[in-house]
């Protein structure tokens, strides 16, 4: 293989492997962190939809009640639960 690359060439390409070796090595025993076990906690990934009470800002989490009467359901949209929404909905679009 060193007539190929050249006496040169040949030790970088040995240098730069010994490198990457200690480097994913040193990576392996970081992330291990004294506990031994080699799988990492998942990152906290979002789906999609509306996010949990729990994440909304105080702005957005306004708590309100649903318009229809009698009815003690959180609004969602038009000031109304999403029952009564498409109870509405549907009443638009049969009179249409």
């Amino acid at each position: 293989m060193s007539d190929v690359f050249g006496a040169g060439m040949f030790g970088f390409a040995e240098a730069l492997g010994e490198a990457l070796g200690r480097g994913v090595a040193r990576g392996i025993n970081a992330g291990l962190g004294g506990t031994g076990n080699l799988i990492a906690a998942p990152a906290q990934v979002r789906g999609r939809g509306r996010p949990p009470k729990n994440l909304q800002t105080a702005a957005s989490s306004g708590e309100s009640r649903c318009a229809a009467e009698g009815c003690t359901s959180a609004a969602r949209a038009k000031g109304l639960c999403s029952r009564h929404y498409q109870a509405e909905r549907r009443k638009q679009l049969a009179s249409s």
